[in-house]
């Protein structure tokens, strides 16, 4: 039996798209078609932080910092913000893609951002010149990015049945693709590293695998 149920209306029913997300703090965000609502575990409290203001733009991803107050949200403009949940502001909002940005994995200050045209970008967060990488291994929409929990590597899944590996690093030695995953007979959105044994990665296809 779930331990809560959560009324989600107008949450998209698009299986490529990653739109919930739960913090160390204990809070879940949850894109709701245009808007993005946190939920606090501990007290109930739900809070709406974002709203798109254009008819027909929706979110397309969130990600939360694995320690501190940082949101990343991405949406189907292709647009990467980054919002300060505590204090409830954006404090930048990235334009580097080119198609909706439908996954987010973080890496400490590095941002790693998927989307539908098949390209990974690094966003190095501290800079104004945020764009630090493209990783182009995907033939088609990139819908699963996960890091692992040391940081030294990346793994991405995409609508081309397929899982990269890659290393850290945003220059040229992290843009080099380190192993490929074609085992899956659809597409990959499901990925997650072992927490103690990092050389282990568990992932999933879609419904024809």
């Amino acid at each position: 039996m779930p331990d809560r149920i959560l009324d989600a209306p107008e949450i998209p029913n698009d299986y490529y798209l990653n739109l919930v997300d739960w913090s160390s703090g204990n809070v879940l965000a949850v894109a709701l078609d245009n808007s993005v609502h946190l939920w606090n575990a501990g007290s109930g409290d739900i809070l709406q932080l974002l709203q798109m203001e254009q008819p027909g733009d929706y979110i397309s991803s969130v990600a939360r910092i694995k320690e501190g107050n940082y949101l990343a949200v991405g949406t189907s403009k292709a647009e990467v913000q980054l919002w300060d949940v505590q204090q409830q502001k954006q404090l930048r909002n990235t334009t580097s893609h080119s198609a909706r940005v439908s996954s987010l994995s973080w890496n400490s200050y590095i941002l790693s951002s998927g989307s539908r045209s098949g390209h990974i970008h690094h966003h190095d967060v501290r800079v104004a010149e945020h764009h630090a990488a493209t990783l182009s291994g995907h033939s088609h929409k990139v819908c699963g990015l996960c890091w692992a929990p040391d940081g030294l590597h990346l793994a991405s899944g995409g609508n081309d049945n397929v899982v990269n590996g890659w290393p850290s690093g945003p220059g040229e030695s992290g843009c080099a693709l380190l192993q490929t995953f074609t085992q899956h007979q659809d597409a990959v959105k499901v990925i997650a590293w072992c927490p103690w044994q990092f050389n282990i990665l568990a992932r999933r296809g879609g419904t024809s695998d």
